[in-house]
């Protein structure tokens, strides 16, 4: 194939789309990783934390447990600042 015939072929939109889904499909492969999976799972459990927190904050007698002292509070966030520090590359 001559060279003009590929680059009549290969139309700089074709090749920007060809790129968009490369980087589509790599984006698609790597959050469906094990190593982003973990770092979801433990973000959704400190979520699930401070879900309870705020519950209990709102309705302290509904579930007859104390409220939050200030050092579990300090806790939580300091295990949301390391999770989000520590999240892998390409997970979102």
């Amino acid at each position: 194939m001559e060279q003009a015939g590929i680059r009549k072929m290969l139309t700089p939109e074709l090749v920007v789309l060809m790129v968009a889904l490369l980087v589509g499909f790599g984006l698609m492969w790597r959050t469906s990783s094990g190593e982003c999976h973990h770092w979801k799972q433990e973000l959704s459990h400190i979520t699930g934390a401070f879900l309870a927190s705020a519950g209990e904050e709102e309705y302290p007698e509904a579930g007859g447990h104390r409220g939050r002292t200030q050092q579990e509070s300090d806790s939580l966030r300091r295990a949301t600042t390391r999770v989000l520090d520590a999240r892998p590359f390409g997970c979102f």
